[in-house]
């Protein structure tokens, strides 16, 4: 039988649950880095059908690096409990709000409060006012210090969608439902100013992939694929559809407004997605860098593909979701049809060019996060942060680079004791 790609190499899960202190630093590590650097991702700890088995399911795991006064604390993982909110596997991000950590996915799954030991707490997310399903990705409204967020669940054959609003308090501040039979896929989402986006793209729901024991999604080559506007500020029912070309995106890099009044969308659009593939999404197309321009005027709609390199798990500054954003930071994606994670890449959106950092040979990064310095005095200046897998030793480092220039390599390399399997989105929590 042919194995699993997502069962082997390093994206076979870890079976060893590790604390170790003292690790070992390669270069320095700015005194200004004070906290946690946690991420999140699938690990089945048993023995999944390999033939079934979806990258995308599994038990979630957090690795995570205290960093402080220029020293390497320690490095832990953890598997994420889920008995206290008897949710689905919480195993895709890790998210703050307010003075809380969560663990987060989608699709009907309640988050999991983490503490900064990574452990999973007994508590009820959100103080108990959640009444709807959750989502893996949330976009922060830096002006009001609101969580948005795109939630949708499918209990017994239903499929429910909300825009889930947290306030800065920690608690649900509105959960207004969304019209969406299409059942598609919504795992991300995008803010502007003024509107919530809605990502009707072409992977749906398919029932007969969950009787079967599949993932329960697939490439539908029937959907019209659009984009939804909503006025988030002067709320109504009315939805502005924009059509686009048939496609997949995973993940937004950001959504803004321009001079023209304009919405312009970023993000790393796919081809095709869960076609022949039903294991996992890197072995049938591979992600660009792509602009979407809504005139919200005419109706009409453009798209024009950014890069020609693939790349995926976008970053920007944590506090630019909705507003115009120059740089991002994203994880090279080496060809089909067994891509490598082999390069940071850096845009400048302004100038329409881009900086390339290889890890080497035998190196394979994970998604890129942006710390801002302290007193940053411009956009980019600041950290980047990645686990780095090295193949030739089984174990992964942490990599710290300044953001200004990722050409002259890491400043500093966290040595990890094991290696940090491939997995999905992970953020840093000052102390």
């Amino acid at each position: 039988m042919k194995q699993n790609y997502y069962l082997q190499g390093n994206y076979a899960p870890v079976k060893q649950i590790v604390s170790e202190t003292n690790l070992n630093v390669i270069g320095e590590i700015p005194n200004e880095l004070s906290g946690i650097y946690m991420r999140n991702g699938p690990n089945p700890m048993g023995s999944p059908n390999s033939k079934k088995y979806h990258w995308f399911t599994g038990e979630g795991m957090l690795h995570g690096v205290r960093i402080d006064s220029g020293k390497a604390l320690w490095y832990r993982n953890r598997i994420v409990s889920n008995e206290a909110s008897n949710s689905s596997q919480p195993n895709t991000h890790v998210i703050s709000n307010g003075d809380k950590i969560y663990a987060t996915v989608e699709a009907g799954g309640a988050p999991v409060e983490i503490n900064r030991e990574l452990e999973s707490l007994p508590t009820t997310p959100f103080d108990g006012t959640l009444n709807s399903a959750f989502s893996a990705h949330t976009k922060l409204d830096a002006q009001t210090g609101e969580l948005h967020a795109m939630c949708y669940e499918f209990p017994r054959g239903s499929y429910q969608v909300h825009h889930v609003i947290v306030g800065k308090n920690g608690n649900i501040q509105a959960a207004h439902p969304i019209d969406l039979p299409s059942k598609t896929m919504l795992h991300d989402c995008a803010i502007t100013a003024n509107y919530m986006l809605i990502l009707d793209l072409s992977v749906t729901f398919s029932l007969s992939k969950l009787a079967t024991g599949y993932f329960p999604f697939a490439w539908d080559k029937k959907h019209v694929t659009r984009i939804g506007v909503v006025d988030r500020r002067h709320r109504s029912e009315t939805i502005k559809w924009f059509e686009i070309n048939p496609c997949y995106f995973f993940h937004t890099v950001n959504a803004h407004e321009d001079e023209s009044g304009n919405i312009v969308l970023d993000a790393m659009r796919y081809e095709r997605l869960f076609d022949t593939d039903p294991n996992g999404p890197l072995t049938e197309s591979s992600p660009f860098l792509t602009r979407w321009t809504l005139n919200l005027e005419n109706g009409s709609s453009s798209e024009k593909r950014l890069d020609d390199n693939p790349s995926e798990f976008p970053r920007i500054h944590p506090l630019l979701d909705g507003q115009f954003n120059r740089y991002t930071y994203t994880l090279g994606v080496g060809p089909l049809p067994h891509p490598d994670f082999g390069r940071l890449i850096k845009y400048d959106l302004v100038h329409n060019s881009s900086e390339v950092r290889e890890f080497g040979v035998g190196m394979h990064g994970a998604e890129p996060i942006f710390i801002p310095s302290q007193n940053a005095k411009s956009e980019d200046d600041g950290y980047l942060m990645t686990y780095v897998y090295d193949q030739s030793i089984d174990k992964s480092n942490l990599q710290i680079f300044h953001a200004q220039d990722i050409s002259t390599g890491p400043i500093a390399q966290i040595q990890l004791p094991q290696r940090v399997p491939f997995g999905f989105h992970g953020n840093w929590f000052a102390t």
